[in-house]
């Protein structure tokens, strides 16, 4: 029951990194917005097919430039910088499921 729990507050913390990963794309958040056509907004999605294990993700090649930046662009770190905002928030659900 109790790993049922965590695997399931994992794969929500996905979900929820993944949202914020989406927020910052879109320019509600510090990072630069990164929209032009919304292909790299709508292409991050949350692999959650393995147990204990959400990986928050995206297939558009570019994204890694706008992450890290390149000589012309500075990086947007949209992916490291959403990370860091949630991560209490997902230590937090975690020790929940756990109890």
């Amino acid at each position: 029951m109790k790993q049922q729990a965590v695997n399931r507050a994992i794969h929500n913390a996905g979900l929820k990194v993944e949202g914020e990963v989406k927020q910052s794309i879109a320019g509600r958040k510090s990072e630069p917005t990164s929209v032009d056509t919304g292909r790299f907004l709508n292409s991050v999605n949350t692999d959650n097919e393995k147990e204990f294990v959400s990986i928050v993700k995206t297939n558009v090649p570019y994204a890694k430039y706008l992450e890290y930046g390149t000589s012309r662009i500075a990086p947007r770190r949209h992916f490291q910088n959403s990370l860091a905002r949630m991560s209490n928030e997902i230590k937090d659900m975690i020790r929940k499921a756990l109890k």
